[in-house]
């Protein structure tokens, strides 16, 4: 193997507090006869960077959800004839997307998961909003998400990702206005809704484990579109747990579609947030692009069930 043609691991050290980093020496100790090049990150786009630099090599993202974020828009802004390959060990504060996307928790099984011959597609979002265009792979929101990631990233590390969003979703549901939204599914009518938020999914899991949506699959050409209506501040709060089991549809004022584009404008600008990165604001355009991506298949029956995704580090 060439030196062109090792894998690329790119790692945020400060991801997860240092749990990224600490996780990563890990598995490089596990991985001393698989040749990989290592690059860590200092700022905010570095990950980007690497990998759009990355040929077509097999790019590695270690961190957070916002790590992979960064690295799934530096290799689609790359020219090239074959969907670029790629693969995610998350430690990060939310770390959603290993919900969705299978790949080892045990540092010992990584030298494994590097050389597995084996791929699957994967599908990726593009959102064009009041700052421009980037790509996402995970979950994107207009309405209270953009409050709660700002909230979260404020909050302290000791608590950890599932804690960080739960705090921060709680005080937003207690000061976020519901919008009045103009809605529209691919081809389909223009709906008017007052709203709470609207959740474009190609990922099922945001917020450090809240399931917004059931049936999305990262490979389906889909976007599983949820939207949570005129729901009151106390009715947000105490219907909070049923985010996290995944069963808020039994709420009437929660509606699901599928979509391969999904257009939401407002009344007011109200801010939108992807993969847990803040977004601008509306009016907004998702789109989804099939295939974008080959990940690792260290799952071969397909998205994980709910049972292993839920399994902690």
């Amino acid at each position: 193997m060439t030196p062109g043609d090792r894998p690329l691991v790119i790692v945020n050290p400060v991801a997860g507090s240092g749990r990224a980093r600490g996780f990563w020496r890990q598995c490089a100790a596990a991985c001393f006869r698989v040749p990989f090049e290592v690059v860590e990150t200092r700022r905010r786009g570095d990950a980007a960077e690497y990998a759009a630099a990355a040929g077509d090599r097999l790019v590695i993202a270690i961190g957070g959800d916002g790590t992979a974020h960064e690295v799934v828009n530096g290799l689609l802004r790359r020219p090239g004839a074959h969907p670029p390959r790629v693969g995610f060990l998350q430690r990060g504060t939310g770390a959603d997307l290993r919900r969705s996307i299978a790949s080892p928790r045990r540092a010992e099984d990584v030298a494994a998961w590097l050389t597995t011959d084996r791929w699957r597609p994967l599908d990726a979002g593009r959102l064009s909003t009041s700052t421009g265009r980037r790509y996402f792979i995970n979950v994107a929101d207009a309405g209270i998400g953009a409050a709660v990631v700002r909230r979260a990233a404020r909050g302290p590390a000791w608590v950890g990702g599932t804690g960080s969003f739960l705090g921060a979703a709680v005080v937003s549901l207690l000061k976020h206005r519901n919008a009045s939204v103009q809605l529209r599914l691919d081809d389909g009518p223009v709906l008017r809704r007052r709203v709470r938020t609207i959740a474009v999914a190609n990922g099922a899991y945001l917020g450090g484990g809240m399931w917004i949506a059931p049936k999305a699959n990262v490979s389906d050409g889909l976007f599983e579109v949820v939207t949570i209506g005129d729901v009151s501040r106390w009715l947000g709060i105490r219907s909070l747990p049923m985010l996290y089991r995944g069963t808020h549809g039994r709420l009437a004022q929660v509606e699901f579609g599928r979509a391969r584009r999904v257009e939401i404008d407002s009344d007011e600008p109200i801010g939108v947030e992807a993969d847990g990165e803040l977004a601008g604001n509306t009016p907004a355009v998702f789109e989804i692009v099939p295939a974008a991506l080959q990940v690792i298949d260290w799952n071969p029956s397909g998205i994980l069930t709910r049972d292993r995704a839920h399994l902690s580090d």
